[in-house]
């Protein structure tokens, strides 16, 4: 009997009975009870589902699965020709092998758009032990324009795949409803090299797994991946308010997303994350520019893991978990004008205040302290800036014991291009780590070794049109300490201004100017005791205190906590590290012979004229 539109209305917000009626006017829809189906749950309806989709795709029509359960012991595939699928009833895969159990489109490089498949729901009759990605709940396959609603997917290893087979997977829309049991609930997935999977907006989503499910098995709400040798650029997915209940028991992990592409902008809003790791995401790849918004979780630290084949940063974690204000970044030390920072650390030797200068000349140094410069020659003022020389650089220096990621901006004389970013790591006890896999990475850059300076450049200039001057950087958990800058390596660069950035939830101390690490600075001190011997009006006495820094030139004071005013004190950078006191007699007639007392001796660096 003909099918009527009243009859078949999906209880769908998103289907109105207007786009109904669209599709299905005049027995625009084809049904498997035409061709034998009972839709009993116990009759194997997989030939006669299997005859109306392929009626559906040879008229150009709708396919339409009435209310019921529709066994099927295979997989069935609805052909791009159909105009999509509405189902009130449930595919029930009653198999055991792993199967596909229904395909949507033709796949190849055959365009599948301007289609609507409404309420899907497929299920597993045996639940799926997850050994095997062949085995699949549904299979879209190049979508573009189209509008993909799925109710329930339930037992698979991968409930849902969204596939770029030999075209694209794109500008549609998904609204996603129970994803139940399945070791991979969504998978955005590539096929071949000239594929791709791009700019689809999906809102809602419950991904979940029931207690004793696969208990050692790791389990992912949604995947982004690709073939070998496919497309990997995956970029533009927007996941709107997704729900996350994946049911971590030791030795399982559990994470919301797993990231094994090299692409950008994946966004995750207003994610809710309950019986999960605190991780939200783990990236295996070069993936970038990917944000998550966590609403809710378990705990407050959820964070980003990056696995050893990973060569990108540059992902962000937005914790709203009572805890709005650690959205945003927090300055942990800027120099915004290096030129009045500057001073003359020797006569031939520039530094700046609360920067290490470093080199990418061969050095046999190998800790935090042999390796940190409170001033280099080849770094020379000019009317605004620093002009470094290829070979110098500006750092911070970092303790990253705790905090792990760090961003940082510079500003080059006129907003020119130039430099590359710099990074050194360190270990607990300030020795340098030295070429070590996984140490160091950038959002928008590979890290490469430099071997002559023990430290890790980046492999392209920073500049606007790379999209690279904005540089994230990670640091591998056994790195406690790090100096992160930028040196010129190209060529010279005029520097004008530099920051670093931090995550809010640390506030990592930088080193530069500590005992520690005397560098930075222009100002260096020292404390002795002087016993002066008896001075008779008119006598002097010399005491040359060392000064580490110190460098002749230097502006040099000292103090006497003495009981007279008749003691003056000089104070002259006599030779490197050295300051020479001299305390002089200026009373007329009388002698002094004081006691010990404490001196002081400080040396202040010039500023550049």
């Amino acid at each position: 009997m003909p099918a009527r539109i009243d009859d078949l209305l999906v209880l769908n917000q998103h289907i109105s009975k207007t786009e109904l009626g669209k599709y299905l006017r005049d027995r625009e829809a084809v049904l498997p009870r035409d061709f034998g189906g009972l839709g009993d749950g116990v009759a194997d309806d997989r030939a006669a589902i299997q005859a109306a989709f392929d009626r559906a795709a040879a008229d150009g029509k709708m396919a339409v699965i009435p209310p019921g359960t529709w066994n099927v012991s295979g997989g069935v595939t609805l052909g791009g020709g159909a105009r999509g699928l509405i189902m009130r009833g449930v595919l029930r895969y009653t198999g055991t092998a792993p199967a596909t159990v229904l395909t949507l489109g033709d796949g190849g490089t055959i365009r599948n758009g301007e289609k609507l498949y409404a309420n899907l729901q497929v299920v597993r009759q045996t639940q799926s032990d997850w050994s095997s990605e062949a085995d699949i709940g549904i299979l879209a396959r190049n979508l573009d324009a189209s509008v993909l609603d799925v109710r329930l997917v339930q037992g698979f290893t991968i409930g849902l795949r969204t596939l770029g087979d030999g075209r694209g997977f794109e500008d549609s829309t998904l609204h996603l409803h129970r994803f139940l049991n399945n070791r991979i609930g969504l998978d955005v997935h590539c096929a071949t090299a000239t594929a791709w999977n791009t700019s689809v907006r999906y809102y809602g989503g419950h991904f979940a797994c029931a207690t004793g499910i696969n208990l050692s098995l790791d389990r992912f709400g949604i995947r982004l991946s690709a073939e070998p040798g496919a497309y990997t650029n995956h970029n533009r997915h927007v996941f709107d308010a997704p729900n996350f209940e994946l049911r971590q028991l030791d030795p399982n992990i559990a994470i919301p997303f797993l990231n094994e592409t090299n692409g950008s902008a994946i966004i995750g809003r207003a994610l809710r994350m309950e019986a999960c790791s605190p991780i939200v995401a783990r990236h295996t790849g070069a993936a970038q520019d990917c944000e998550y918004e966590v609403a809710w979780a378990n705990t407050y630290q959820v964070g980003i893991d990056y696995a050893a084949t990973a060569t990108r940063c540059g992902n962000a974690v937005l914790n709203r978990h009572r805890a709005p204000a650690s959205r945003h970044l927090r300055l942990l030390g800027g120099v915004p004008n290096l030129r009045a920072a500057a001073f003359r650390h020797s006569a031939t030797e520039v530094g700046v205040e609360g920067l290490a200068a470093v080199a990418t000349s061969t050095t046999a140094a190998t800790t935090l302290a042999g390796l940190s410069f409170n001033g280099l020659d080849d770094i020379t003022p000019t009317g605004r800036g620093l002009r470094l020389e290829a070979q110098r650089g500006l750092a911070f220096v970092v303790d990253c014991s705790q905090a792990k990621e760090f961003a940082l901006a510079h500003w080059l004389v006129g907003g020119a291009d130039g430099g590359r970013l710099f990074v050194r790591c360190f270990d607990a006890g300030m020795a340098v780590r030295e070429n070590i896999a996984g140490d160091v990475l950038a959002s928008l850059t590979t890290m490469q070794w430099n071997t002559p300076s023990k430290a890790w450049t980046g492999g392209a200039v920073m500049a606007d049109a790379s999209l690279n001057r904005r540089m994230t950087v990670r640091l591998a958990e056994p790195v406690a300490f790090a100096q992160i800058g930028i040196v010129g390596f190209d060529g010279q660069i005029e520097l004008e201004a530099l920051r670093l950035y931090g995550l809010p939830e640390h506030a990592p101390a930088l080193l530069c100017g500590t005992p520690a690490l005397p560098v930075g600075q222009r100002e260096f001190v020292a404390e002795t005791s002087w016993d002066l011997p008896s001075l008779a009006p008119g006598a002097t006495s010399l005491l040359d205190v060392t000064i580490t820094g110190c460098r002749q030139g230097d502006l040099a004071d000292a103090a006497l906590a003495s009981s007279t005013r008749f003691i003056e004190l000089d104070a002259a950078a006599w030779t490197t590290n050295t300051v020479r006191v001299m305390a002089r007699n200026i009373s007329p007639s009388a002698t002094f012979d004081l006691t010990a007392a404490t001196l002081s001796v400080a040396v202040t660096k010039r500023r550049m004229p």
